[in-house]
């Protein structure tokens, strides 16, 4: 096995956005990422940054979480930190326990991930223009190829913590009106509006307090899963 500071690559070209990913994972002295290596096939030699229950996760993995990322987030790569790469980090982590869990479940059909995909380019304001999304998916240095897999593994997360966690929430009609007295009304009010009645915001209202009551149970719920699983940290730059 080579070490760390190794690093094989051969390619065409470098893509512009490699610098400011290797300024960020810039903290140990061996800038490794395979996408710098540009979008030729090239011949990378990794390295591993973590184990979780037995799953590697290598430089290229969180590099590419990275650049995801901060396209749903549209934020440019120059200024990701050290915060995104450690919250890329336990995504990686969350991904592989959760993984284990799904065993398959719920995989991705190919019009949800373009539906999904269309969101991406209708936020970034270029739905209708292809070359430009093209560009832009490049800039990041991520292939159309990549994204896919990467929207498709993010939707079927969701929908396993959905199928998971929902079956555990339940809002009664009590807190749906106590949310519209207390909370809804003197909102709206404060506005100078008058809400609509409370029958006709109930499921909303439900809706949100699921949502809310849903996110409690999947942090317990993870928190627990994270406690039994077996990470093993090979590099300091993610703690």
């Amino acid at each position: 096995m080579r070490s760390g500071r190794e690093f094989v690559c051969r390619g065409q070209r470098a893509l512009r956005a490699a610098p400011q990913i290797c300024a960020v994972l810039g903290a140990f002295p061996f800038a490794l990422m395979v996408t710098a290596c540009g979008l030729a096939p090239a011949e990378v030699v990794d390295r591993t940054i973590a184990v979780v229950n037995g799953h590697l996760i290598t430089w290229s993995d969180l590099d590419e979480q990275m650049r995801f990322e901060a396209l749903e987030n549209q934020r440019p790569l120059r200024e990701l930190a050290a915060e995104e790469r450690r919250t890329a980090f336990d995504h990686l982590v969350q991904n592989w326990i959760l993984r284990d869990q799904m065993q398959g479940m719920f995989p991705a059909a190919d019009e949800d991930v373009e539906a999904h995909i269309a969101q991406l380019r209708e936020a970034w304001h270029v739905q209708n223009d292809p070359a430009k999304w093209n560009s832009l998916v490049e800039s990041y240095g991520l292939t159309a190829e990549a994204l896919r897999k990467l929207v498709a593994n993010q939707l079927e997360t969701l929908r396993f913590l959905e199928f998971r966690v929902r079956p555990l929430v339940r809002v009664t009609r009590q807190e749906v009106e106590d949310y519209y007295r207390t909370t809804l009304t003197p909102q709206i009010e404060a506005k100078g509006e008058t809400p609509e009645p409370v029958q006709k915001l109930a499921p909303k209202i439900r809706e949100l307090l699921v949502q809310q009551k849903m996110n409690v149970e999947l942090d317990k719920w993870l928190a627990n899963l994270r406690s039994q699983a077996q990470v093993r940290l090979l590099w300091s730059g993610v703690q």
